[in-house]
């Protein structure tokens, strides 16, 4: 009696077993709600200038930028370990033209190797309308997705996002391709750190307000 207990409990630790190597780890997520000051995403958070939390409609809380000297530095970088990723960020540009031609609202980067880092940027144009920059670097290699011919209104709400798989990277508006780009990605360190409303270094400053950022280790098929 004794052997037969003891093979049948062998044969479930067998079954279990088995299944914990074909078990899929789901993809891992982290959303950003900018709703406080104080925190993002349970992450410590250093404020430069004077960013304010708004309501927005229908309901829920964004940060406005001022433009000349509001900015958020948030010490995380949420794709640490990621082979392939996409970064979501939702948010309305003001209207800003000249003052802000060039805003770069988004900057992953550790501090100490700024020779791998990630930019979501806009531009300006004189129509009132903006449209958006993709960056990547490393040190082998840079990548900019941009095109000037695919432009949105200001004072509206939006999605862009950056995705990257196997050596390409990909740029979104509100769920459309609008560009892409053939560069193989370095991981930038967990010590790096994601600034929000300008470069991390405080200039290119955005004028607008950011309800959410969304990373998710999953290039996404946003189409």
């Amino acid at each position: 009696m004794y052997f037969k207990s003891l093979s049948l409990y062998f044969a479930i630790l067998a079954v279990l077993c088995c299944g914990c190597k074909t078990a899929k780890v789901q993809p891992q997520t982290e959303v950003w709600h900018l709703n406080s000051l104080e925190s993002i995403g349970n992450h410590e958070v250093s404020i430069v200038g004077n960013p304010k939390v708004i309501n927005v409609e229908p309901a829920g809380k964004a940060v406005e930028f001022d433009g000349v000297d509001d900015g958020l530095l948030v010490d995380a970088n949420p794709i640490t370990g990621a082979e392939e990723f996409t970064i979501e960020v939702a948010f309305k540009p003001y209207a800003s033209y000249p003052e802000n031609i060039e805003q770069r609202f988004l900057h992953i980067q550790d501090p100490n190797n700024e020779s791998r880092r990630i930019l979501i940027e806009l531009r300006l144009n004189n129509k009132q309308e903006w449209y958006v920059d993709f960056f990547m670097r490393t040190e082998d290699a840079s990548l900019v997705l941009i095109d000037s011919t695919k432009t949105h209104p200001v004072d509206e709400w939006a999605t862009v996002a950056l995705v990257y798989q196997d050596g390409q990277m990909r740029g979104y508006v509100n769920g459309v391709q609008e560009s892409a780009g053939d560069i193989a990605y370095l991981p930038i360190s967990a010590e790096a750190k994601t600034s929000l409303g300008t470069r991390m270094d405080k200039r290119s400053w955005f004028k607008g307000a950011i309800r959410t950022v969304t990373f998710n280790h999953e290039a996404l098929q946003l189409q």
